[in-house]
This record gives C-alpha cells, structure tokens and sequence, in this order.
C-alpha cells in the first residue's frame, strides 16, 4: 500500500468524478482536469464545457472543497498518484490528456508519468517550470494566505468577506502549498515523451511569463509556449476561454 489509502478501494467520495454528465455517448478520449490550489474542478469548467461529447472530462476532488467540503484539507503526491491508478487506470483505457492550472500543472505532470502510453498530451497553465522559485511556496502564515488570495484574484468577494469562509479556503490553500512544494521537489529531473502546450498570462502577479520556455526542457516531445493577455486566471476570462479550449481539442486529437 502507498499512501493511506488501499489501493484497490474505491472511496465514498471520489477523488475523479465526472466534471461534466457524459449522456449516452461513449467516450473515446479522456481529459484529466488538476485544477490549482484552493479550488475544485468545477472552477475550470468554463474551459471544457465546450469539448466533443465522446470526450470523458474528469476533475481532481482533493479533501475540503466541492463534494469533499466536509473533510480535513490537505493530502500528499502519494495519494494523489494512488488516485490515478485506483480510479483513472482502472477504467477502460483510452487516450488521454492531462491538463493543471498553477499546483495542478505539477500534479499532471507528475500523472502523466504514470499514465505512460495512455497519455497523449499533457497541457500546462500558469505554472513555472523545472526548479524557478514559486511565489506562493514562501507562503508560512495564514495572513501570508489571505494576501496571496486577494493579490493573485479569481477568488469572489464574498469568501473575501466571511470571515468563516475565509478561513476555511486559507486552510485549503496552505494545505494545497505544501503539496505543490511536494510535487516541486526534484522537478527539475522530470522529462515528458508527448507533446506539451504551456500556457501563461502576461500580467500574472503570481507566476512570471519569462520563463515559461524553459518548459521545453520537460519534455522530449515538442513544446509550444502561449502567452494571453491576462492575470492568473487568464483562462478564464471571457477572451481566453475559446483559444484555450481549442488547444486542449487540439491536444485530444494529437495535433500540434
């Protein structure tokens, strides 16, 4: 057994569901969906809502968020790879792309190693490669969290403003950085064989753009950078959404 889970064992809750209702139509590729830190997968359903229906969606639930709200926040690398081999590589195999934004750009990296020949591609958002410094790991207290949540945006006002809500994402999040401190660590040495699509905002106050092509050296396969006009959640705005669907359709059916 690794991590705290039996593997095998499919929790009560799980921690890949559907992100969206797949009907009668049978899938024919699979989206992996590592949302960032603080948040559920639901957050970026805005960005696949529009895919093909015979592609099966699933999101990352990690503990203290959506449908796992009522428990403790916070889990190791461990058990999120326990994960994808317990309820992603125990189903039907299909083609499949694994697509994070901030820590869940780290998280499908680390996945799509163990997916091996099943994944197709792997899509990274709003992440900086290899060993560069992360803002948000030098986060130690829960104020240090409560400014990189008003600074880096995407969070609604009104969690802003409860101060129980407040501090309920705070301890996600804190818990959500040590993980991604985790699946950092030794990132350097880490090198893809599929085709990865990097992309990033311009005016990001949380990730740097300048150097998203040193994510090139993560892969052997071909790497191409996007920049967007935007801040962290660039993907989410209204004039990005589109184009990044279309990258991920593209990643899908294996064009570059």
């Amino acid at each position: 057994m690794v991590g705290s889970r039996v593997a095998g064992h499919t929790p009560a809750v799980p921690w890949w569901p559907p992100l969206r209702p797949q009907g009668d139509v049978a899938p024919r590729l699979r989206l992996l969906v590592f949302p960032h830190s603080g948040s559920g997968p639901s957050t970026l359903y805005p960005v696949v809502e529009a895919l093909p229906a015979h592609v099966e969606v699933l999101g990352l639930s990690l503990p203290g968020r959506e449908r796992r709200f009522g428990e403790p926040p916070g889990c190791r690398l461990d058990q999120v790879l326990d994960s994808v081999s317990d309820e992603v590589l125990g189903r039907d195999p299909l083609p499949t792309v694994v697509f994070g934004h901030s820590l869940g750009a780290l998280l499908a990296i680390r996945a799509a190693l163990l997916l091996g020949g099943q994944c197709r591609a792997a899509v990274v958002s709003g992440q900086v490669p290899g060993g560069t410094a992360r803002r948000a790991h030098a986060t130690a207290t829960q104020e240090d969290a409560v400014r990189l949540l008003r600074e880096g945006g995407g969070t609604p006002q009104w969690v802003l403003q409860d101060p129980e809500m407040l501090a309920h994402v705070t301890r996600v999040l804190r818990a959500d950085i040590a993980l991604s401190r985790e699946a950092a660590a030794g990132f350097g040495d880490v090198r893809l064989d599929v085709p990865l699509h990097v992309l990033g905002g311009t005016a990001d106050p949380l990730v740097p753009h300048e150097p998203l092509d040193g994510w090139a050296a993560h892969t052997s396969g071909p790497c191409r950078v996007r920049r967007f006009t935007g801040d962290h959640f660039f993907l989410l705005a209204q004039e990005n959404k589109g184009e990044v669907g279309d990258i991920l359709r593209r990643a899908l059916t294996a064009e570059f």
